[in-house]
């Protein structure tokens, strides 16, 4: 298996987990839009999780840095990561999440995943 391949399969990988941990967010966002608080340790797996693959996605960005698409998406996820910081802050405070802030972590997110599908398509394409 050539490099460009490792790259490719490596870049899938990291794209299935983060798609993983996105369900677990669209699951804890419309626990939390029903008015069923998630516990505490349920939010702390969905970051971990996330914090997990934002470590590996550095570790290719590293070894890899020639795809902007996939460095941008990054650069997003580690924003994002910013923004559920703060909302687990708000749940371990016993406090109900602001759902502006809820719908912003999601939004950077979704444009980050955007971003790494289209890097992942650009490494696999001709």
């Amino acid at each position: 298996m050539g490099s460009r391949n490792r790259e490719a399969v490596m870049l899938l990988g990291l794209l299935i987990l983060f798609l993983l941990v996105a369900t677990g967010g669209i699951i804890l966002a419309v626990l939390e839009a029903r008015g069923h608080a998630p516990p505490l340790p349920v939010s702390a797996v969905h970051g971990t999780a996330a914090l997990t693959a934002i470590v590996l996605l550095v570790l290719h960005d590293v070894a890899h840095p020639g795809s902007h698409l996939v460095n941008s998406a990054t650069l997003v996820f580690m924003l994002a990561a910013c923004g559920g910081l703060l909302l687990f802050a708000f749940r371990a405070s016993r406090q109900r999440l602001p759902l502006p802030m809820v719908l912003l972590h999601a939004a950077f997110a979704v444009v980050a995943l955007l971003l790494l599908t289209g890097g992942w398509f650009a490494g696999v394409g001709p």
